[in-house]
């Protein structure tokens, strides 16, 4: 095996906790479920630079390899697990050890079978299980027993950047393949419904109606993380079983698009859903050094408005690919997707406190500062999660 340049602990961030609630919040971390709803893999772009040279060079090389830009930025985003599985580094097995993650997310795409991106992930998808120190779950009690055994366990989810298909069928099939959790709408409007920068929002389409019933059917959690707002208050009506908005933020603290106002947030509780807040800097404020405490005023309000026992984490940051990859794979498809301008989409900032997994204590080291119980600290972290897991999934 190539050696790793040594890869140090993340510094912590400077809370102002006593040594007896250092002690209690690494207590609290390493006994309970950690669950991040929307996670985007372990390093950052951080963890490309503790490669040794020979490793980095290699990287290099395959990234300049033809192909699209949804291709790349996915052979980016698993390489570090491809080495993992040829023995080469061990590193992200490492940096999700050091973050006491209990379960995380990878993708299944929901498509017709034509798609490049979504063709890619089932090839990479199929590796993931190669590897020992992973486990692809599809039910709480297999996210408990990965708890159990020290292994890591990732969920699968699908965001629709590429709409889902009208034909329900592609659900079954991504179903079969593991997907559990499904977001209805990316930014834009589709043809299930509207997404939350579209111009005009007109709430799901008949046939997302038939799509929200068909993952209720199904057992597979309906998420609204992106939905124009229509849309969300639409699935959670029509939905018999709890939604959750796993990757976001409280509109009133700050004022993106990304956000859900107060009643989306109620109506997703409502459901019994959980909201998963994000430390994407550009969704959680406009200071120019957004900083984790950004994000524990999001989970500070949210707690307040609709209870903690509706709160967990989905952190969708940062994503797992050097910044210049980044730039030039998912930068040049934002607008595509629909990002605009004044959504301030920065590609190159990170939250101070969360540059990488390893960083993961900080979010229970916060909830202490901010006064929560134990009981509270371990919902929001993950038994909350796992609760809508259970009952939407299966036990």
């Amino acid at each position: 095996m190539v050696s790793d340049m040594a890869a140090a602990a993340r510094p912590r961030f400077d809370f102002g906790l006593t040594d007896a609630q250092e002690a209690r919040a690494d207590n609290i971390h390493r006994q309970s479920i950690v669950i991040d709803l929307l996670s985007q893999h372990a390093g950052g772009s951080q963890i490309y630079q503790c490669y040794s040279p020979e490793l980095q060079e290699e990287f290099r090389a395959r990234m300049a390899l033809p192909g699209d830009e949804w291709e790349r930025m996915t052979e980016a985003e698993y390489w570090p697990y491809e080495l993992s599985r040829l023995g080469k580094s061990h590193l992200i097995r490492d940096w999700y050890q050091a973050s006491a993650l209990t379960c995380g997310t990878y993708g299944i795409g929901v498509h017709d079978g034509h798609d490049p991106m979504c063709k890619k992930l089932d090839v990479v998808n199929a590796a993931l299980c190669e590897l020992p120190w992973l486990r692809c779950v599809t039910t709480a009690a297999q996210i408990r027993q990965a708890k159990r055994d020290g292994v890591l366990a990732l969920y699968a989810h699908w965001q629709p950047v590429i709409p889902i298909p009208r034909n329900l069928s592609a659900i079954d099939a991504a179903y079969a393949k593991g997907l559990r959790s499904l977001m209805l709408t990316y930014n834009r409007m589709d043809n299930v419904g509207v997404g939350c920068t579209e111009r005009v929002d007109a709430g799901l389409s008949m046939f997302g109606l038939d799509v929200v019933r068909h993952c209720n059917e199904l057992g597979m959690i309906v998420d609204v993380s992106h939905c124009g707002h229509l849309t969300t208050l639409d699935a959670c009506r029509a939905s018999k079983k709890p939604v959750n908005a796993n990757h976001t933020a409280a509109r009133s603290v700050y004022p993106h698009a990304r956000g859900k106002s107060d009643d989306a947030l109620r109506a997703i509780a409502d459901t019994g859903g959980v909201v998963g807040v994000v430390v994407v800097p550009a969704f959680i404020t406009g200071d120019t050094i957004p900083t984790i405490e950004h994000a524990l005023q999001h989970i500070d309000y949210i707690v307040d408005l609709i209870g903690w026992r509706h709160v967990a984490i989905g952190t969708d940051w940062p994503l797992q690919t050097p910044k210049d990859v980044l730039t030039a794979t998912f930068g040049a498809v934002t607008q595509a997707v629909g990002f605009r301008p004044q959504d301030r989409l920065d590609l190159t900032q990170d939250v101070e406190g969360f540059k990488d997994i390893r960083e993961f204590p900080n979010l229970t080291r916060g909830l202490v500062k901010h006064g929560y119980s134990d009981e509270q600290i371990k919902g929001i972290l993950g038994e909350n999660a796992l609760r809508v897991f259970e009952q939407v999934c299966g036990s």
